[in-house]
Parts: C-alpha cells; sequence; structure tokens
C-alpha cells in the first residue's frame, strides 16, 4: 500500500467558493520512502475575491497569486492525472477530512473529474490530525502539545511541528506541510503502532461499521472546544435515513426515565443531544475498544452489572422504534428545508445527481478547443454543468465565450461580489472591512513592512475589482501576469 500525503493553501476557508492556490502530493511505499511528489500552484480566478487573512497565513501577495503560470483548470488537469495513477492508496492530511480533502472533491467535481477519488479503487482517507489527538489522549507522552496563549493545548501543525523538532521554516507552503505531516505520522506510529492499527483502521467506513455491529459498547473519542472527549457509547441504531450514520447513547447519563418517555418527550430530549452520540462512519471517527474509556472517569466508577442494566435497558424496542421515528422526521424536515432554498451551483456536489449522458458529455469537455468549448458545452442538460463550462471559459479565454453568455456570466459574478448579505463567499464589502482591520494592526506596528506590502495591493486589487464589476458594458480580459504588470508595476 502506498501513502499519498496531501496539503492545499487556499483563498479562504470555503471548499464550494474558495480555490486552490498551492497543491502538495508527496507519494510514499509501505517503508514509508518517498516515490513520486506533486507540487503545483495555480492563479488567482477572476471570480474570487481571496481573503486578506489567508494571503497572510500563506505569505502571499496579489501580484505573485495574479502572475502563476498555471490556471486552476490547468493545475486541476495535473492533479488529476498524477493522482489516477494510484490505486489502494491511504490518503492522508491535516485536518483533511473536513478541510483539503472537501477541497479536492470540489475541484474534481467543478472539473467534471469524478470527485471520490480518496475513497474509491481501494483507496481509503484518514486525518493525522485525529491520530495526533487520538494518541495524546490515552498516551500523553508521545508527542510533545505546547499550549497557545490562553494556555490550552494547540493542535497546529506548525506549533506541533517546533514543539517535536521537525524543520517547519516552511510552514505553510503546501508541500511543507504535507513533509511535516508525514513526520508527525510516522514518530507516532513508530511510538504507538497499537493506536497507529486503530486511526488505520478507522480510514474504511466498513470496518467502522463492522466495529460498532460486532461491539454493543465501544470508545469515542473526540477533541472538541480544546478538550479531549472520551465517551464510553452503547450502539443503538443504524440511522433510518443516512446510511453512514450510526446513534449511540453516552453511558455516564441515566437510562431508566429516558427509555419510558414518549416519542414527543424523547423529541424534546434528542433535540438537546447531551445523551446521544452521532458517529458518522465516512468521516473517521476514532472507535476503540471499550476498554479505553473504561479507565477514565465517570465510566471507572461503573460496575459491570450497573452496565449491563444500562445496556439491557437501552435495548428497549418501543425506544428504539421511536428514536427512528424521530430521526427520520428530522431528515424529512431537513431535506423540506433544504428544498425551498435557492442553492448556488457550486454547494449542490452532495445534493443532486448527475445524468448518464451527461456524465459522458464531461469526459469530452477536456479534449475540445477552448473556441469550441461553449458550443460543446450547451449539449450538457443539468444547467449547473453548463454554469460551470462558462465559468472555465470565463476563467480561461473569456473572449472565446459568445458576448451575450460573457455578459450573463460577468452580471452573475457581480450580483455575488456585491452583495451585502452574508455568504459562504468573501463580497467586495467583506474584503474591505479585512482590509481595514488590517490597516489597524498596521497603524499599530508600522515596522511590518511585508504586511504594509500585501495590504496596498490588496486595496489595490480590490478596487480594481469593484471597476471592472460594475462596467455595464465590459470586455472580457485575463487575470494574468499582464494584469499584474498593469496593476502593481
Amino acid at each position: 500500500m502506498n501513502f499519498i500525503v496531501f496539503d492545499f493553501e487556499t483563498t479562504g476557508r470555503s471548499a464550494r467558493f474558495d480555490q486552490i492556490l498551492q497543491a502538495g502530493f508527496i507519494v510514499y511505499n509501505n517503508k514509508f520512502e518517498e516515490i513520486d511528489r506533486l507540487n503545483i500552484k495555480s492563479r488567482l480566478n477572476p471570480d474570487i475575491i481571496p481573503s486578506i487573512h489567508a494571503l497572510r497565513v500563506n505569505r502571499l501577495t496579489m501580484s505573485q497569486v495574479l502572475s502563476e503560470g498555471l490556471t486552476t483548470y490547468q493545475m486541476t488537469i495535473e492533479i488529476e492525472k498524477f493522482l489516477s495513477k494510484y490505486e489502494n492508496s491511504f490518503f492522508i492530511g491535516f485536518n483533511s477530512i473536513n478541510f483539503d480533502e472537501e477541497f479536492l472533491r470540489q475541484l474534481l467535481w467543478e472539473h467534471f473529474f469524478f470527485p471520490y477519488i480518496s475513497n474509491t479503487k481501494g483507496n481509503t482517507r484518514g486525518d493525522v490530525l485525529n491520530f495526533v489527538t487520538m494518541t495524546h489522549a490515552f498516551d500523553k507522552d508521545c508527542l510533545s502539545v505546547p499550549r497557545n496563549e490562553e494556555g490550552k493545548l494547540s493542535f497546529k501543525l506548525e506549533r506541533l511541528a517546533k514543539a517535536n523538532n521537525f524543520d517547519s521554516s516552511n510552514s505553510h507552503e503546501a508541500i511543507a506541510d504535507v513533509e511535516v505531516t508525514m513526520q508527525l505520522m510516522c514518530l507516532l506510529k513508530n511510538k504507538r503502532d497499537d493506536l497507529f492499527r486503530i486511526f488505520f483502521s478507522n480510514s474504511s467506513s466498513r470496518s467502522v461499521e463492522e466495529k460498532i455491529q460486532q461491539n454493543d459498547l465501544f470508545t469515542l473519542h473526540n477533541y472538541l472546544f480544546n478538550n479531549h472527549k472520551i465517551y464510553l457509547v452503547k450502539k443503538l441504531i443504524k440511522h433510518p435515513s443516512y446510511k453512514t450514520q450510526f446513534i449511540g447513547f453516552d453511558m455516564k447519563y441515566d437510562v431508566e426515565e429516558i427509555v419510558k418517555l414518549s416519542e414527543p418527550e424523547l423529541r424534546e430530549e434528542y433535540k438537546k443531544k447531551s445523551f446521544f452520540r452521532k458517529i458518522k462512519l465516512n468521516k473517521q471517527p476514532s472507535i476503540l475498544d471499550k476498554s479505553y474509556a473504561l479507565k477514565f472517569k465517570p465510566y471507572s466508577n461503573l460496575s459491570d452489572d450497573e452496565i449491563d442494566h444500562k445496556s439491557r435497558l437501552l435495548d428497549d424496542k418501543a425506544f428504539l422504534r421511536n428514536l427512528e421515528n424521530i430521526l427520520h422526521k428530522e431528515s424529512l424536515e431537513y431535506l423540506d428545508n433544504q428544498s425551498q432554498e435557492v442553492q448556488l451551483e457550486e454547494s449542490t456536489i452532495y445534493s443532486q445527481n448527475l445524468n448518464y449522458n451527461d456524465s459522458l458529455i464531461m469526459k469530452e469537455f477536456h479534449s475540445q478547443p477552448w473556441e469550441s468549448k461553449w458550443n460543446f458545452a450547451e449539449k450538457f442538460k443539468d444547467p449547473r454543468l453548463r454554469f460551470f463550462a462558462a465559468k472555465h471559459i470565463f476563467r480561461n479565454f473569456p473572449e472565446t465565450l459568445p458576448n451575450k453568455v460573457f455578459l450573463h456570466f460577468h452580471e452573475k459574478v457581480s450580483e455575488r461580489i456585491f452583495s451585502l448579505e452574508k455568504k459562504s463567499f468573501l463580497t467586495l464589502p467583506g474584503a474591505m472591512e479585512e482590509a481595514d482591520t488590517i490597516s489597524l494592526e498596521i497603524e499599530e506596528n508600522i515596522d511590518n513592512k511585508s504586511l504594509l506590502t500585501q495590504l496596498n495591493q490588496y486595496n489595490i486589487y480590490i478596487n480594481f475589482l469593484n471597476d471592472y464589476y460594475k462596467q455595464r458594458n465590459p470586455k472580457p480580459i485575463r487575470f494574468d501576469s499582464n494584469l499584474s504588470k498593469k496593476l502593481f508595476g
């Protein structure tokens, strides 16, 4: 088995609306020897406003992100070509399942590639942050974990690297973070191979489900709000609507009254979520043998007879039936609320399936020359795919779009970025507010010349966007190194 370790640096936190600026992938064999790598960057897309806070973390200026040689479209093709060489691999990152993984799926999906590359074709996925926090919860001497300014444990990759004497001089470079992630995983594996095997087994949804089905009681570990959360959990039911979720009960709570509640009463208790634990099989939950939780209070105070008694009560058929009804109704209410909301195209990756004919057209889209791509894209039945095709052409060769289509897309971007409402993406008013925040900081520390350069370029750029997207009859322009020279010299 190979290990594919990856990391992204992005324009912001939203996987649906931000973009990847830097992508780093290193492939290791089962001896943890490097066998392949891809270190790639892309330039900024014309329809995305980057957060200056993200640029600051990544130490990037606007002139740099506009002058990169590859577009996001070209970068995506290179990433897909690189990853498609590997099967039966273990994809890992740091805080990757909820961040980098979602960016990767979105990137592939929007560019007409299969998005679930990390958990199909024998591949599995894991998050080293889960491994680090789980290991620290049960063996605090395994790793040096620093504390932040408030005295709380900090599991940020850069801080962990420094605390454990890894080279972190290029932190927040994607490829450097990949190397540190692998070093961290190897360090812990060498010290606690038993916990690594548990971490590895939790990376497969099927394996996690088998553990839960075979063990009535198990340990669940989470790291939430700067604290380890260790639970002894009793398996209750598989979610009636979401097949990748199980519902369990936290055994530190009393059971006698809960199981007697009517469905309406139980529904009110379920809303509090105090007693119940939701386990998402596909998010690599930290599931361990029950013995781990039984070493910690309050579970260590429970006798075997007390645990057995609670378990029997929780198997009550009427109670489980009521819980199943509650979960089913909750999912229907959620779907009903979702159907009433107007979703932007980027947000529909999990909510609408593609038809077969469109999937065939997607595969052929990349082979079309740019001047023919729009005519070809009109074959799509799904309007989302036509939208993504227009976006790719707008970003890469806007002059090849029919003028009507170009103006329509320009107007759509304009409506988004000038919005005064809170959005999942950064708007121009939001960008101006971020810039004002940085300005105040610079006034207090006028010696920070690199930050001042970032801010000056950022202000020039958002003023340019403000002018360009206000035009009623704009001309297509390329957002590239030529524009960078025009704006910044």
